[in-house]
């Protein structure tokens, strides 16, 4: 049973329109019978036999009502009910006439009977009613009309009378069978393009494969099962140098080629391509560890077996990385994470299979994987960006928001944080991309609030000759002003090219963008750089606040800023005393966890989440 016509899909669209139609109409006739024969009792009372109709024709519509809305055998019983409707009423008509019974609203109600049996019957099946239908009209119509209607018998031209309303009745059946057709070739062609649509939707069009979208329905509909299988996940190695030394044509045939061979094996279900050289599978009978090793390596050697190309034979490489769910994850999330982890761990060890170790694939201990996975995860939508609230001191309402950098979904033992990954990201040079990569989603975010957004900008990045090339860029993409931009560095500048730095933010500045000293009092060289640097504001470190005569030493840092002609941002307030004290001192803004914790934005996904 599909269950009601409300809970349908878009393929499902067409024949839920209707079994609504269907339904609705059948309630309609059940109150329109119920009406006629209640009409009925006012005027002559009800005999044994109005009962007996009565209840016959709601019994069928309500057959009908409910096979529509339920779907069970919907079109077995929509046309059988309609059939035995159809009759019923003939053979009542005959027989009250027969009895001299007759009524004259019996022929007008029956010459429009055939409407509502468009709803449920094929254009074949009206050709039949056609027939049936004109040959009823005429004989009712040539032995009844004339006593019904009280016609005198020497009546002229009955004859031509009946035929003229069996055509006429034939012709409204004949049109109504052609509007049939015509809907039943309009339905198939739509159900066509619907599947065509979806087809593509879950399609990759270079290799036929599946895609990333229906890979992630398959593993949801594995995982619902509650049963063992396993995820496989391969990334192709000298991938880019042989596509740029052959071509892109001979790439797009490698790819071919290896989604042909993937496709070949027996054990792989759901074989899709994620995207670029990446492909995954699904094992739906693992069977044991060793054996499940063994397969994946005859994978890995099919997979890497030389390919022929116009200019030459080409070998590629290959890492594989598989997870068993259940055993190595409690969700999905764990389970596509696991599989990544280990074809990461087998591409930082130059290829090969392995499966999901937690021993090796811990953060601790994938040290020489990190920097992969982190470009990884780059690329995949996992460095998301998140936003804490910055607060007006004195009315508390929300003026900005710093951007934070995060790793989600990460699929180790815990995500890394800040401290794991921007150390990695400078070493690897992309911090910039980091910060293009977050800086656009929360432009997006933000784009019709108001107020101003700080970003963490560090000594390597202003050095970058691109820095302010690539916000200029951002900020244009997504309409973001750079007058709301604020550019928070620390006093670790003065350690790498100081000069150059002042440089660009000065030229920051006549862009717009405003200037922030952050963790201010954290170190021993603030004081010297802030006559030196172009700074719009200072954001005092936490740490004053935790020094033995905090309030002194807070309301004399305030002072000292201001004195300097800066605004101040207070950090850290953690308590509504904490937010009091730094209010009554001065403050001009304040963030802390008491304001507000980071939120996470993340892509295309209309909702935040908080993270600590």
């Amino acid at each position: 049973m599909s269950g009601g016509f409300l809970s349908g899909t878009k393929k499902r669209s067409v024949e839920d329109q209707t079994r609504r139609t269907a339904f609705w109409g059948s309630i309609t006739a059940i109150g329109f019978n119920t009406m006629l024969h209640f009409a009925i009792f006012k005027s002559d009372g009800l005999v044994l036999a109005d009962i007996r109709d009565w209840s016959f024709y709601n019994v069928v519509l309500g057959a009908i009502a409910w096979s529509s809305y339920s779907g069970w055998r919907f079109q077995t019983i929509i046309k059988l009910g309609g059939a035995l409707i159809f009759f019923h009423m003939w053979a009542l008509t005959f027989h009250m006439a027969m009895m001299g019974q007759g009524s004259v609203f019996s022929l007008p109600i029956l010459l429009f009977t055939p409407l509502w049996l468009v709803l449920y019957n094929t254009y074949r099946a009206l050709i039949f009613y056609t027939v049936v239908q004109s040959a009823f009209v005429y004989l009712y119509t040539k032995h009844f009309v004339l006593e019904v209607y009280g016609i005198q018998r020497e009546a002229p031209n009955i004859e031509a009378y009946a035929i003229t309303l069996a055509v006429l009745s034939a012709t409204m059946v004949t049109v109504l069978a052609i509007i049939s057709y015509a809907r039943k070739k309009t339905n198939e062609r739509l159900l066509k393009l619907i599947d065509e649509t979806e087809r593509l939707a879950a399609e990759d069009p270079l290799t036929g494969l599946n895609n990333r979208r229906a890979f992630m329905d398959r593993v949801e509909a594995h995982w619902q099962k509650r049963h063992e299988f396993v995820v496989i996940f391969l990334d192709l190695d000298r991938f880019k140098p042989l596509n740029d030394q052959y071509g892109h044509a001979a790439g797009d045939h490698v790819l071919q080629v290896v989604s042909e061979r993937l496709k070949s094996d027996r054990q792989l279900s759901s074989v899709s391509r994620l995207g670029g050289d990446e492909f995954a599978a699904i094992v739906e009978t693992p069977g044991t560890d060793a054996n499940l090793l063994a397969s994946v390596q005859a994978l890995h050697a099919a997979i890497t077996s030389p390919i022929d190309i116009d200019q030459a034979a080409v070998s590629i490489g290959a890492s594989i990385g598989y997870a068993r769910a259940m055993e190595d994850a409690a969700s999905i999330g764990e389970l596509l994470h696991a599989s990544d982890t280990a074809m990461l761990r087998c591409k930082a060890n130059g290829g090969g299979a392995s499966k999901f170790d937690p021993a090796l694939d811990d953060l601790g201990l994938l040290s020489s994987a990190l920097g992969e996975m982190f470009r990884h995860a780059l690329k995949s939508d996992q460095i998301i960006p998140a936003l804490q609230p910055i607060v007006d001191a004195r009315t508390q309402r929300i003026v900005g928001h710093e951007l934070l950098a995060r790793w989600v979904n990460s699929g180790l033992s815990r995500d890394p944080t800040p401290a794991d990954f921007i150390p990695i990201a400078e070493k690897l040079g992309l911090l910039n991309e980091v910060l293009r990569v977050t800086l656009a989603l929360a432009m997006r975010h933000l784009r019709f609030q108001s107020g101003f957004l700080a970003i963490n900008v560090s000594p390597s990045q202003l050095s970058a000759t691109t820095f302010l090339d690539m916000l200029k860029s951002v900020a244009l993409e997504n309409q973001f002003p750079l007058h709301r931009i604020e550019i928070e560095i620390t006093e670790h500048i003065a350690f790498r090219n100081l000069d150059a730095n002042i440089e660009t933010l000065e030229r920051a500045r006549k862009l717009g963008c405003t200037i922030s000293l952050d963790d201010f009092g954290s170190g021993y060289s603030s004081l010297s750089l802030l006559d030196q640097l172009p700074l719009d504001k200072v954001k005092l470190d936490r740490s004053i606040q935790s020094a033995r005569y905090k309030r002194d030493v807070l309301h004399a840092t305030i002072r000292f800023a201001k004195e300097l002609g800066f605004s101040c941002c207070v950090e850290g307030i953690e308590s509504t005393e904490d937010a009091k004290i730094a209010t009554k001192l001065g403050s001009d803004q304040l963030q802390g966890f008491w304001i507000g914790e980071p939120e996470l934005i993340y892509p295309n996904v209309h909702y935040l989440k908080n993270v600590s």
